[in-house]
């Protein structure tokens, strides 16, 4: 039996913490889905657990973004290393660089809105 490589089992992590992080932020943005979400941190309130998910939450984004670009680093360190195709973690690179472009925007945005008065 052929075991998977390393940085192709890193490949598929790294696409499921990322695909995790997108469903996360459309929870967020999406009005629909955003006023189920207010709901839910409605009822958690009741049962003093607000705090803890909120905090679990943004703990999550922020180790999830460096666990997944520190495992990209990876890949592509390992990548070089067996002699793989640059090519072959382009679809891990252009997931990376949308939610960095996300994250980033959406600190840009939240300072505008902060500085607004």
């Amino acid at each position: 039996m052929e075991a998977e490589h390393p940085a192709l089992c890193s490949r598929n992590v790294v696409r499921a913490i990322l695909y995790v992080n997108f469903f996360l932020f459309g929870l967020f943005v999406i009005p629909i889905t955003h006023h189920w979400i207010d709901h839910g941190f409605l009822a958690l309130r009741s049962i003093n657990l607000e705090d803890v998910v909120g905090q679990s939450l943004q703990m999550w984004l922020v180790g999830s973004t460096i666990t997944a670009t520190a495992l990209f680093g990876f890949i592509g360190w390992k990548t070089r290393a067996i002699d793989m195709p640059a090519g072959s973690h382009k679809f891990e690179a252009i997931l990376l660089l949308s939610w960095w472009i996300i994250v980033i925007g959406t600190c840009i945005y939240a300072f505008a809105l902060g500085m607004g008065g």
